[in-house]
């Protein structure tokens, strides 16, 4: 963890001296040697133990490796596909100075965000979150454009008052905590809470957590705060929408799950069950509407992401293991569809330069390698077999006739059968068509999207034992059966 920390840093800055050929080539080892670190880690808690690093303020365990792999995987095959994208922005007229300030910022958010998947204090996890914050702000705006600069400020400011609401939390639960462990920073530390959690005042971990809920879930994309994810997905540079959409929305859902774990060790079970199913309805719906009515393609995926993020809360609202196993699973899942996504219509906007979807027509004659992966990642992204996001699909479905949510659960399958005929409509109006023009594939922003297809293929058909066991202590984890 230490290492890894500590490359992504020492990266971010040094980068800004070299040469932009040569950034571009050393981006793409760090990123490997990251992908390397975090997999030598999968085997040091296989078994549910917790592996800690720097006096216990880092740690890994079988929760956390779980968002951490998919992350560094994701941030492998960006760095590859940022290569293409942004040449040819370079080609378009951008800056090569700017190029540099682009993976300064990013590797900046990844290093937030490792720090915020393996800090095992709520407290530095607070500052990071809103280290990536800082971080997206100027991604977001990276373009300069009125649009751009418009949405990184209602970014900053909605973000923001969410994380504000966040330390309310943290605040909250410390005041819980510090009459059991002392003032002090232990009393924050994940895993000495979780240690007196029979101790905690009840009432006082309900506050906590409706504040993580807001708070933090505003980061997440989940209703009623979500209304940052569209502008930002669809202003800020693509490889950063994939990661944003992917990666970052999952870490702030973390967080809220590290709080729900000692919640649910009080006794709070169906309290935040409840709270979960409501929000994560609310969102589904709110997203389905949102997507039948979108013009922007990229806008279009940030709803998805809402969508998505929606029925993961769901599934773990649902309350029982394969409910929590449906949720970490489709947590996974997500990552590499909208990673694809992003990155295939990304590879549009660098050659059309519009994000307008009926501005767009006939990519299977314009660009025919780029609409084969469009489709198979909308095939991916709204849960058609044999890709991975069906079968945690299934799961979650699944899961909610077992406990008896035959409303909740026909009520949510409509929702997803209208984002569905969305998404085929929409799409459609781009792939189909007659066109003269024939774009130039750039095979370096080709490949990360053959890998992510090959990622989800495997997942949709078959499950490794190793995988399968940490996906299984996260859910013990989850569902308070274990640390």
């Amino acid at each position: 963890m230490i290492y890894i920390l500590a490359i992504e840093l020492i990266w971010a800055f040094v980068l800004y001296f070299l040469p932009l050929k040569v950034i571009y080539r050393a981006q793409v080892i760090v990123s490997i040697v990251l992908l390397g670190i975090s997999f030598s880690l999968i085997h040091k808690v296989i078994g549910e133990n917790i592996f800690f690093e720097l006096h216990k303020y880092l740690f890994v365990d079988s929760l956390n490796i779980l968002i951490a792999v998919p992350l560094f995987f994701l941030f492998f095959t960006v760095s590859i596909y940022s290569i293409g994208y942004m040449q040819k922005e370079v080609l378009h007229g951008l800056e090569e100075k700017k190029v540099k300030i682009f993976y300064f910022w990013m590797n900046l958010f990844i290093f937030c965000m490792s720090v915020v998947l393996f800090s095992n204090n709520f407290g530095i996890i607070w500052i990071a979150i809103e280290g990536t914050t800082l971080s997206t702000t100027f991604l977001i705006g990276f373009y300069h454009t009125k649009d751009a600069i418009k949405a990184s400020w209602q970014y900053i400011i909605i973000c923001s008052f969410g994380i504000a609401l966040g330390l309310f939390g943290v605040i909250t639960l410390y005041f819980a905590s510090y009459s059991l462990l002392g003032e002090g920073m232990p009393s924050l530390d994940w895993t000495n809470i979780i240690n007196v959690s029979d101790g905690l005042n009840p009432l006082l971990l309900k506050i906590a957590f409706v504040f993580f809920l807001v708070g933090f879930g505003t980061k997440a994309g989940l209703a009623p705060m979500h209304s940052w994810l569209p502008d930002a997905h669809s202003q800020s540079p693509t490889p950063i929408s994939a990661l944003m959409s992917g990666v970052l929305l999952s870490s702030a859902l973390y967080i809220i799950l590290r709080l729900k774990t000692i919640a649910n060790r009080v006794g709070l079970i169906t309290f935040t069950n409840h709270l979960f199913l409501f929000i994560g309805i609310l969102s589904i719906f709110i997203a389905a509407i949102a997507i039948i009515r979108q013009t922007d393609y990229k806008r279009l995926l940030a709803y998805s992401s809402m969508e998505h993020m929606g029925l993961m809360v769901f599934a773990f609202g649902i309350g029982n293991r394969l409910g929590i196993f449906a949720g970490l699973l489709h947590m996974i899942n997500h990552v590499f569809a909208k990673g694809l996504m992003f990155s295939s219509v990304g590879s549009v906007l660098v050659n059309f330069h519009t994000r307008d979807i009926f501005s767009i027509k006939g990519l299977y004659k314009s660009m025919p390698l780029t609409a084969i992966f469009i489709t198979l990642g909308l095939l991916a992204i709204t849960g058609t077999p044999p890709f991975n996001i069906f079968i945690s699909e299934f799961f979650i479905i699944t899961s909610a006739i077992k406990e008896g949510m035959y409303f909740e659960i026909i009520f949510v399958s409509l929702l997803l059968v209208i984002i569905f005929g969305g998404f085929l409509y929409l799409f459609s109006q781009m792939l189909m068509g007659d066109t003269d023009e024939v774009k130039k594939e750039d095979f370096r922003m080709l490949v990360p999207m053959a890998l992510l297809i090959l990622v989800m293929l495997y997942f949709g058909v078959t499950m490794p034992e190793d995988f399968k066991a940490i996906l299984n202590g996260a859910v013990n984890i989850i569902s308070a059966k274990g640390v």
